[in-house]
Order: C-alpha cells, then sequence, then structure tokens
C-alpha cells in the first residue's frame, strides 16, 4: 500500500477561519491531484482514506461552528458594552 506522508495534511491550529479555509483547500488540492489523471485507478486503501475524510471534514465543520459561536458571543460582548456606554454618555448629558 502506497502512503503519502511528505506533507501533513493536517495543521495544527484551527484558531482561526483562515486555518480551517486552508485545510480544507489543501484537502481539495490532494483530491483534485488524484483524480486529475487520465484514468482513475483505485488504490487499496481509498476506502479507509475516504472514511478518514469524512471524519477531518465532520471535524472541520465542527471547529468551524464553535468559532462562529465565539465569534457571535464576543458581538454581543462588544453590543452590551456599546449600550452601558450609551447609558452613561446619555446619563452625564442630562
Amino acid at each position: 500500500m502506497k502512503t503519502d506522508n511528505n506533507s501533513p495534511l493536517v495543521p495544527l491550529n484551527f484558531s482561526s477561519r483562515d486555518s480551517l479555509l486552508n485545510a480544507n483547500s489543501e484537502l481539495i488540492g490532494q483530491l483534485q491531484d488524484r483524480l486529475k489523471a487520465k484514468r482513475f485507478r483505485p488504490q487499496e486503501g481509498d476506502g479507509t482514506k475516504l472514511a478518514y475524510i469524512r471524519v477531518y471534514l465532520q471535524a472541520l465543520q465542527v471547529q468551524n461552528t464553535i468559532l462562529k459561536d465565539t465569534e457571535l458571543d464576543e458581538i454581543k460582548n462588544e453590543i452590551e458594552e456599546l449600550k452601558e456606554a450609551l447609558k452613561c454618555q446619555s446619563k452625564s448629558k442630562a
């Protein structure tokens, strides 16, 4: 069975949307490289690799959801801070 260990598939840090996009782009590139050949030839282990790719994509989706929720919480906090600042401004003017 042929394996490719030259470049890691998973970047170590998924703390931003850019890192998630980069990981997804790398995966898409690997899949495109495999499919570019004139004739697709199945290899031993393809089924296992596809299963891992599915799990990998699910992990990326979960991480993206967590990042989105974190960003929404930050926006909510900013809105609350702005509301408080406006209340303080309106009290000082009155």
